[in-house]
C-alpha cells in the first residue's frame, strides 16, 4: 500500500474538523470540604488505654510459673491426672 501526500491531506481534513472529539472540559474547582471528624467517649477511651497496656504485658505470667518451674525441676511437681483432665475438658468445652 501507498500512501501519498493525497492521502495523508484527506485523512487530516477528516480530523480537522472533530478537534474537540474526546476532549472535556473540568468543571469549576468545588471549594475543599471539611475532613471527617471522630471523636470517642469516655468510655472507649479507657477501653483503648486498658487495651493498649494489656498489648504490652507479656504472655507469660512469671510469678506463676517460676514456683512451678523449679518444683519440675526439682521432681517434686506430680499434677494429679484427673485434675488434668478436668482442666482439659473445661477448656473444650
Amino acid at each position: 500500500m501507498l500512501i501519498g501526500n493525497q492521502a495523508i491531506s484527506a485523512v487530516s481534513r477528516l480530523y480537522a474538523g472533530n478537534q474537540a472529539a474526546g476532549v472535556r472540559r473540568a468543571d469549576a474547582v468545588s471549594p475543599v470540604q471539611q475532613p471527617d471528624a471522630l471523636e470517642l467517649s469516655g468510655e472507649a477511651q479507657s477501653f483503648g488505654d486498658i487495651l493498649q497496656k494489656l498489648q504490652a504485658m507479656g504472655d507469660v505470667r512469671e510469678d506463676r510459673v517460676a514456683p512451678l518451674s523449679a518444683r519440675a525441676d526439682e521432681g517434686t511437681y506430680a499434677p494429679a491426672s484427673e485434675d488434668i483432665a478436668a482442666k482439659m475438658l473445661a477448656m473444650r468445652y
